[in-house]
């Protein structure tokens, strides 16, 4: 660092010793989450004794332990709904590949611990695939002085055990459904100690926290993290357990896996153990999109954590409202598709961000003349299934289109009616007003919709990060308005083909008239 730069302890990361033009040190902060910033000029000056004439900043880490957490990767397993895109290599958009990125991270980063938080294998027939890219990765750990442990999960009950006996240095945690332990060193000193269960069968449905706080393992006056695979707040049979069982174990954070939408809070937890799912390595389809990718966990000497997750996945799914103008005919909807294209990738390049490949869920949305032509435009997948186009390294594909379109109609002036049409319109308006007929429609909506919302079968979601309660008011009053602008164009749609029906010339037979010579195969052929 040259000379009259303070020397940073064993632990200590020093992010940038001296930054010209960052007064505060506000730059170097939003780079190093959770650093502690401190004047160069006060440390330098504390360490050698004599005042110095500049004044930059220190930027330091002070960490026990840095860990590097990685949910379910399921090796084995291609992600499904990606095209052909004859500019990349496949094999780079795979669980193996995601694997082989997060240890090029552990190793840059010189982690102490990798932490597996179950299902690194997608099944039994699996594993065989598996053996390779998995093999490959802890021998790279373990060259350079990383361990690796792993808890194992309800997809690889039978084959991750199996691998680990052939795999030198995958250490199991809590193997055969009892609860483990395994300290991590650093320095050669007890650092931090890693407590885990894993999955004895596929399926299990006895919550694993009952034998923990029933027979606590013993303190090693270390900072504990937990490592688990399950159903948080759940039922059924994959291990499910509560909330309020994880924080009666007073441990001083949890990792867990088994929901594959990343619900970890990012950025420093003081005096709060964090506590969430890392979600899947890489969106193994469409509907897991958004940052997918290992955590970096940094333990603080003094209690704080900080989690931070790196977005490495090489394949990216991005769910997309488009929103569409009134006069939108299904012609202008090709470009819109394209533009969009275009539009989602800068977004993420301009966050640092280049995925390989980049597959766009498209609803378009918004209040149109003519909603029934543009969804059978979208219906007719020919019509935008091959809009594919690079923007810069990154390959744009769309893997879906769907819309939530309103038919643009006068609901004042249909609710004069006394047709079906114009009941539905009234109901509708009733909606928008702050009055007893809304408070009406929505008990009535709460009232059928609760038995089905509260089915067991509906947890998972439960527990997504950005859930929404569908039984709020304001969720109720938006999807039936949606459903009854649907019904209602459904209605009028149907109301135009009786009237055209109306309008036609039928021709009424005429005796006079000669017979067509032609036999019924004819004219028909």
């Amino acid at each position: 660092m040259g000379r009259g730069s303070p020397s940073c302890a064993s632990r200590q990361v020093c992010a940038a010793c001296s930054i010209a033009g960052d007064p505060g040190g506000r730059l170097a902060a939003k780079q190093w989450p959770g650093a502690r910033i401190v004047p160069y000029r006060a440390v330098a000056e504390e360490q050698l004794g004599e005042p110095l004439r500049i004044a930059y900043y220190v930027f330091m880490v002070d960490a026990l332990a840095r860990l590097l957490a990685v949910g379910d990767m399921h090796l084995g397993l291609s992600p499904s709904g990606v095209p052909d895109l004859p500019s990349i290599d496949h094999d780079l958009l795979t669980p193996a590949a995601a694997l082989a990125n997060a240890v090029d991270l552990a190793i840059a980063e010189k982690v102490d611990g990798v932490l597996f938080a179950g299902d690194l294998v997608d099944s039994a027939n699996a594993r065989f695939e598996a053996l390779r890219p998995l093999e490959d990765a802890i021998k790279r750990l373990r060259e350079n002085g990383i361990r690796a442990l792993a808890v194992v999960g309800n997809h690889d009950a039978q084959a991750l055990p199996s691998l680990a006996r052939t795999i030198e240095g995958l250490e199991l945690v809590g193997e055969g459904g009892t609860w483990g332990s395994s300290v991590i060193e650093v320095a050669g000193e007890p650092a931090i100690e890693i407590i885990g269960w894993s999955f004895p069968t596929t399926h299990y449905s006895a919550s694993p926290l009952v034998e923990l706080l029933d027979a606590p393992l013993p303190k090693r006056g270390l900072p504990r993290i937990g490592l688990l695979h399950g159903d948080l707040d759940g039922s059924g049979k994959y291990a499910p357990f509560r909330r309020s069982e994880l924080e009666a174990a007073a441990l001083d954070g949890w990792l867990l896996g088994h929901i594959h939408r990343p619900s970890l809070a990012t950025g420093k937890h003081n005096g709060e153990a964090p506590c969430g799912y890392l979600g899947s390595l890489v969106g193994l389809d469409g509907g897991e999109s958004g940052d997918r990718g290992p955590w970096l966990v940094t333990v603080e000497r003094g209690g704080g954590i900080t989690c931070d997750q790196r977005v490495t996945a090489a394949l990216r799914w991005e769910e997309i409202s488009l929103q569409v103008a009134a006069d939108t005919t299904p012609e202008d909807l090709g470009d819109l598709l394209m533009d969009e294209t275009q539009r989602a990738a800068v977004a993420l390049h301009e966050r640092d961000l280049q995925p390989k490949a980049l597959g766009l869920r498209i609803t378009l949305v918004g209040t149109v003349h003519d909603d029934a032509a543009l969804r059978e435009w979208i219906a007719n997948q020919n019509k935008w299934k091959n809009i594919n186009r690079t923007v810069g390294e990154t390959e744009v594909f769309i893997h879906k289109v769907s819309a939530r379109l309103d038919l643009a109609l006068d609901l004042q002036q249909l609710a004069k009616e006394g047709s079906p049409a114009g009941l539905l319109a009234q109901y509708i308006l009733d909606l928008e007003r702050e009055a007893e007929p809304r408070a009406a429609l929505l008990a009535a909506a709460r009232a059928r919709l609760t038995p089905e919302v509260q089915q067991a079968r509906w947890e998972a979601v439960r527990k997504e990060r950005g859930f929404r309660d569908p039984l709020t008011d304001e969720a109720l009053a938006e999807r039936l308005r949606r459903t009854g602008m649907m019904a209602l164009s459904a209605l009028l749609g149907e109301r135009q083909l009786v009237a055209g029906a109306g309008d036609l010339d039928v021709q009424e037979p005429n005796s006079a008239q000669e017979p067509d010579s032609r036999s019924a195969a004819e004219v028909t052929g």
